[in-house]
């Protein structure tokens, strides 16, 4: 009984998962997560006040990324329905009057500075370096074992770091293959300490069949 207690457990976390120092768990997830060929994900942003995040969301949305550039998503941005679709060089968004959708050609808005968390939510894994950096354990997340770790990185993205300071991160690796899975940032407006912003993440699908097609402009 005690073999196959240990032969399970080695089942469920690979040789080595947790044992390695946490900047080299950190860096192989990261390397991992983005070279994915693609993933699904979902993005729920709140803005905070004195430390506390407020009830409604800034933006909630799911969506889809397929390298090199391919995006789609659906939710809410400041209670406004969206839906977005980006192949190569064009996005296209949805008219929520009509119901039609409208081609911006030349426009890359996912790989643009504006909603980061919406349409490019690893943008937020680029660090510059990561000073403080703690393994927190196992935890289970929505019934699935993970590994937390907390840390305050500096990003690599001086556009974020314009506005935004105080960056602190709680994210979840998966035991396998360290890839994200579940992060929570959260960062304090360089201009008035009380106020910022808090985006959970969530991430799944890496490398699964995706398909993400133009839309048809006439419709």
């Amino acid at each position: 009984m005690l073999l196959l207690a240990l032969w399970g457990c080695m089942y469920i976390f690979p040789r080595g998962a947790g044992n390695l120092p946490p900047q080299e768990m950190l860096q192989r997830g990261l390397e991992q997560t983005m070279s994915s060929a693609s993933f699904r994900y979902q993005a729920e942003t709140r803005l905070t006040a004195e430390g506390r995040a407020n009830v409604d969301f800034f933006s909630q949305v799911e969506g889809e990324r397929v390298a090199p550039d391919q995006v789609q998503i659906i939710g809410t941005i400041m209670n406004t329905p969206i839906e977005f679709i980006q192949v190569g060089d064009c996005s296209y968004f949805r008219d929520q009057p009509t119901g039609q959708w409208v081609a911006l050609p030349g426009n890359k808005l996912a790989d643009s500075e504006i909603f980061y968390a919406e349409l490019n939510p690893l943008a937020y894994f680029n660090f510059k370096d990561v000073p403080e950096l703690k393994y927190k354990g196992i935890e289970k997340v929505n019934g699935e074992k993970l590994l937390l770790m907390e840390m305050r990185p500096n990003l690599m993205d001086p556009l974020l770091e314009l506005r935004l300071t105080d960056f602190f991160f709680r994210v979840w690796l998966s035991p396998e293959d360290y890839r994200l899975r579940q992060a929570v940032v959260q960062a304090k407006d360089k201009h008035n300490p009380n106020s910022g912003v808090e985006i959970n993440l969530s991430f799944w699908d890496y490398d699964k069949s995706i398909t993400i097609m133009p839309p048809d402009v006439n419709q």
